[in-house]
């Protein structure tokens, strides 16, 4: 039998080592222009977000917040801002402002009171309970019924002609509590009604306000318990302690 040469028989694996050469050098030469491209492309996203977040810092840092604890006007535009640390952590601050008298605002603002809108009902709401601080009886309860209905007028409206405070079951809540407690109210309900917005949509926990019968029934509700809801309002009332 006749023996291949040693050379011979080493063939095979060579050209396979070649071709197995030629492969990866095929595939680094096509891989490495992926390769810089995605490093460039995360270079330049690192750069845009570091680009970002300075200009985002940039911008915050040129905004100056208002520290103010009192209400205030602006007397070039009479927009009425109260920048209390009691419900915002960031107010921004207000340009050509004037102190107002929280306590007799309404004589010193001349003609339709204007508002912050996005924040008039967190205003409002404040302004009102400001009446009960002295004592809650029919006169003081009439004259936040009257400052709270406000935040439901049309004087809260935003430029789309929506005011966004038919929607804060919080003011309902209060103004319902207002008027169950006046006994200068007889007819209650129909009074809720004039002097509320409601949702076009009433949630199920807001139910009350729906029908008559369901208001009655929180009505009695509150009259039942009237010290405590009278010592709820006069809490309320003292923890905005502005002037």
């Amino acid at each position: 039998m006749e023996h291949l040469p040693e050379h011979s028989k080493n063939q095979p694996g060579r050209r396979r080592f070649i071709s197995n050469g030629i492969k990866v050098a095929l595939l680094t030469s096509l891989l490495s222009p992926l390769e810089q491209a995605c490093n460039i492309k995360s270079k330049n996203t690192d750069k845009k977000k570091t680009t970002r977040k300075t200009n985002t810092v940039s911008k915050n840092d040129k905004r100056k917040k208002s520290t103010a604890e009192r209400l205030l006007i602006n007397s070039k535009t009479n927009v009425i801002h109260l920048p209390t640390a009691s419900f915002y952590v960031y107010y921004d601050e207000i340009k050509n402002s004037k102190n107002v008298n929280i306590s007799d605002w309404e004589s010193l603002v001349q003609g339709q009171p204007r508002f912050n809108k996005n924040k008039s009902g967190n205003i409002l709401e404040i302004l009102c309970l400001q009446k009960l601080r002295s004592g809650i009886d029919d006169n003081s309860l009439d004259s936040a019924i009257h400052t709270l209905s406000i935040a439901f007028s049309k004087e809260c409206e935003n430029s789309k002609g929506v005011n966004l405070n038919t929607t804060n079951y919080r003011l309902h809540e209060l103004m319902l509590q207002l008027i169950a407690l006046n006994n200068n109210m007889p007819s209650k309900w129909n009074t809720f009604n004039q002097m509320v917005s409601k949702p076009q949509k009433i949630g199920k926990r807001q139910s009350w306000m729906a029908d008559e019968n369901n208001f009655d029934q929180r009505v009695k509700y509150i009259l039942d318990r009237e010290t405590d809801y009278k010592s709820r309002l006069a809490k309320r009332a003292a923890k905005y302690n502005l002037t």
